[in-house]
C-alpha cells in the first residue's frame, strides 16, 4: 500500500511536471513568436534606417553642393563690390581734379573778363583821345 502511495503521488507528481512542461513549450512558443516579430520589426527598422540613412546622405550632398554653389556666387560678388568701390573711388579723385580744374577755369576765366573789360575801356578813354585829335 505504501508503494501504491508512492507511485500515486509519484504519478501526481509526473502529471504536473508535465502540465508545467506544457506551460513551459507553451510560454517558450510565445517567446519564440514575439522573438520572430521583434526580429521582422528590427530588420523593417533597419531597412528604414537604411533608407533613410541614404536620403540624409544624398540631402546632405545636395545642400553641400548649393552650400558652395552660394558661398562661390558671394564671393563673386564681394569681387565686384571691390572692383566697383575701386572704380569709384578713382573717379571719385577724378571728379574731384575736374572741379578743381573748372573752379580754376572760372577764376582764370573771370581774371580774363576783368582784363577784357579793362581793356575795352581803355580803348574807349584812347577812342575818345583819338576822336578829340582829330577833330
Amino acid at each position: 500500500s505504501t508503494k501504491i502511495e508512492e507511485i500515486g503521488k509519484l504519478e501526481a507528481r509526473v502529471s504536473t511536471l508535465t502540465m508545467d512542461i506544457e506551460k513551459a513549450s507553451a510560454k517558450i512558443q510565445g517567446f519564440e513568436i514575439s522573438k520572430d516579430a521583434s526580429h521582422t520589426a528590427l530588420c523593417e527598422s533597419i531597412q528604414s534606417l537604411s533608407t533613410s540613412t541614404k536620403m540624409l546622405q544624398e540631402v546632405q550632398s545636395q545642400y553641400n553642393t548649393e552650400k558652395k554653389r552660394l558661398e562661390d556666387a558671394l564671393n563673386g560678388s564681394r569681387k565686384q563690390i571691390e572692383v566697383l568701390n575701386e572704380k569709384l573711388q578713382k573717379e571719385e579723385g577724378e571728379m574731384a581734379t575736374l572741379c578743381l580744374k573748372i573752379t580754376s577755369l572760372e577764376s582764370a576765366n573771370l581774371s580774363l573778363n576783368n582784363t577784357i573789360s579793362t581793356k575795352r575801356e581803355e580803348i574807349g578813354k584812347l577812342e575818345a583821345r583819338v576822336n578829340t585829335l582829330t577833330t
